[in-house]
Formats: structure tokens, sequence, C-alpha cells
């Protein structure tokens, strides 16, 4: 029984690694992917250099960890990715979840194997 305490707890411990390991590798996709602007009305840095991973929740024995940009510039990262009257929608959010799914399953394999 001690055997299968232990086992359920390093399962547990390896499964919250690979949530933060996944959320690192999708946040730094995501980066690369932000596009940049010359022209910067807000006196801010660039979107890029706003992005934001969260804390791991655990809820109903589910990990997850949020990952986007934080609340300072946070709130514009709609208008380039979604397009405006004036902008075309450039969709790089959509792409970066696209691109990085297959590395962040890779690496949930990894930190999962017994």
């Amino acid at each position: 029984m001690a055997n299968l305490e232990r086992l359920e707890k390093t399962e547990e411990a390896k499964a919250r690694k690979a949530t933060r390991d996944g959320a690192k590798v999708f946040e730094e996709r995501l980066k690369a992917n932000t596009p940049v602007s010359h022209e910067d009305h807000s006196g801010k840095t660039p979107l890029r250099e706003h992005t934001k991973r969260g804390n791991l929740k655990t809820t109903g024995g589910e990990f997850e960890v949020d990952v986007g940009y934080d609340k300072e510039k946070g709130y514009i990262a709609h208008f380039p990715n979604s397009g405006t009257s004036k902008q075309r929608p450039q969709h790089f959010i959509e792409k970066s979840q696209e691109e990085s799914k297959t590395a962040v399953l890779a690496k949930f394999v990894e930190d999962l194997q017994v």
C-alpha cells in the first residue's frame, strides 16, 4: 500500500512538471509569433515583452497553467490578433497554439514517462 501511495505522489509531481513545462513551451512560441509594430502609441515596450505564464491550478484532479499577456498591455492583444476595420487579422495566437501542439505533447510524454 505504501508503494502505491508513493507511486501516486510521484505521478502527481510528474504531471505538475509536465504541465508547467508545456506552458513554458507554448509561452516561448507565443512570444516568437507575437508581431512587433514600429509604432508604439502606449509608450510601453512591445506586446511581445508582455507574455505571461500563470500559476499552476489544480481543480478536480486536473492541472492547468494559463498563458497569455499581462494586465499592463494584454488588453490590446485582441486587436492585431482578431483585426479591426483598418487592420487585417493576424491570428498569431491561434497560429502559436497549432505550432506548439506537438512540442507540448512531446514534452508531456517526456515528463510523464515512468
